[in-house]
């Protein structure tokens, strides 16, 4: 069975089972790359960083291999499928075996983590309380048609740069559309960067995280 490594952050203000925030790398990074953010993520979240299974020649690591080129970049569509199901897996898994809330699972996925992130929300939105996808896309290969039900109340942040190199703009704009019909909660921001987070983007995060943990789960009456 493939082993996910992790490092995480405590909560630094602690009422009762935390929210968790996993999360998900992109393409050739690791896991210390976006738990460099830990910092300026709301005090009360339990903050999970994973390490995607598959180490590349160069260094870094990666959920599923490309081929291509930057702009045009090719998904191995069975190792996209089987790191799918890995993740869906490790979300279910995760909070029973930390101690986090279940009810307050959050993603926080950049390029390639965007990727699988939006497709968890797609497939899994029940276990899930919100996703923040940064530089990624929902690859309509993963999205047939229709999505379980918790999809149309669960809280989607996507975030990316009109001048992103790698996975060009019109892809995040495809999924702002591609999720209009299913998910009412998606906001979509840009801001005039590459493949990386802005500032402002950042902020924005910021306050949606905190103004999540404000309200109740999207599934707490159930």
């Amino acid at each position: 069975m493939t082993t996910i490594r992790t490092i995480e952050r405590r909560p630094l203000i602690e009422t009762g089972p935390a929210p968790l925030l996993l999360m998900l790398h992109g393409f050739g990074s690791h896991e210390r790359d976006l738990f460099e953010l830990a910092d300026l993520i709301d005090d009360r979240m339990h903050i999970v960083s994973a390490r995607a299974p598959i180490a590349l020649p160069w260094g870094g690591f990666a959920w599923y291999e490309l081929s291509g080129a930057p702009g045009r970049l090719i998904p191995d569509p069975v190792g996209r499928a089987q790191a799918v199901e890995l993740l869906i897996r490790f979300v279910s898994e995760l909070p029973d075996r930390i101690g986090t809330d279940p009810q307050r699972t959050y993603l926080f996925g950049f390029s390639q983590g965007a990727i699988l992130s939006l497709a968890l929300a797609w497939r899994i939105p029940e276990r899930l309380a919100g996703i923040i996808a940064a530089n990624g896309y929902l690859d309509p290969a993963l999205a047939m048609p229709p999505p379980a039900a918790g999809l149309a109340r669960l809280p989607i942040l996507q975030l990316h740069g009109s001048y992103d190199e790698v996975i060009p703009v019109e892809q995040a704009r495809a999924t702002r559309d591609l999720l209009a019909p299913y998910a009412p909660r998606h906001r979509y921001h840009e801001d005039p960067v590459g493949h990386s987070l802005h500032p402002n983007g950042l902020s924005l995060m910021q306050h949606w995280l905190s103004e999540r943990l404000d309200e109740p789960p999207p599934h707490s009456g159930e």
